[in-house]
């Protein structure tokens, strides 16, 4: 059991969850200013009281994305460096098994000293199974506030441009999801990708 625990070391891969945009916003336009709205692109602007649609690939606003890539390499290095680290610990205790268990073998050790050897290496087990519980929920607290931040940047830019646009409800989409037709007019990927990344840029050349 000590053998097998020790070589186990980080295998889960990163994963980014899917962010899910679900944004209602009703606006309190009056009928006669919703009639003499021009029509733009990326809006289905239908008679007074209809509801307005757009929908947004998240894939590929992921994949084009400044700040996703930069953090995605951020969580990716410190994930490398977190399994070394264990890994590296694992393979000392194995020698100090593997060494053990010759002493053992040889009779090269007394019935007491092997009891009180016995007993610091599953203590040691234990330090190495809690540094690896440690490490996995500091990574997953980091994916956490990586994909709040994601998530509060799109609903941003989709605010923003709403303002403008004046939609009420839009959709995100994602390969293989729910959304099997749409007009291309009512998809604002790329506004909303490119607010994105507008803001990011404009942020960090402070």
């Amino acid at each position: 059991m000590i053998k097998e625990n020790s070589n186990r070391i980080f295998s889960g891969i990163l994963a980014f969850a899917v962010i899910v945009l679900f944004v209602l916003h009703f606006s309190g336009k009056k009928d006669k200013e919703v009639e003499n709205q021009p029509v733009q692109q990326g809006v289905l602007l239908g008679k007074p009281g209809e509801v307005k649609i757009a929908y947004v690939f998240v894939d590929s606003v992921l994949a084009n994305y400044d700040f996703y890539k930069i953090v995605t390499d951020r969580l990716l290095s410190k994930k490398s460096s977190l399994e070394k680290e264990l890994s590296g610990k694992g393979e000392s205790f194995q020698k100090e098994v593997t060494d053990f268990q010759y002493k053992i073998e040889k009779k090269l050790i007394t019935s007491w000293d092997a009891e009180a050897r016995q007993k610091q290496l599953t203590e040691k087990q234990q330090v190495l199974q809690n540094l690896q519980n440690d490490m996995q929920n500091t990574l997953a607290r980091d994916e956490q506030d990586v994909t709040i931040q994601l998530h509060d940047s799109v609903l941003s830019a989709v605010n923003s441009i709403n303002a403008k646009l004046g939609y009420n409800l839009v959709l995100s989409n994602t390969f293989g999801g729910g959304l099997l037709y749409a007009d291309n007019y009512m998809n604002i990927t790329k506004q909303v990708l490119d607010r994105l990344n507008e803001t990011y840029r404009k942020t960090n050349s402070k």
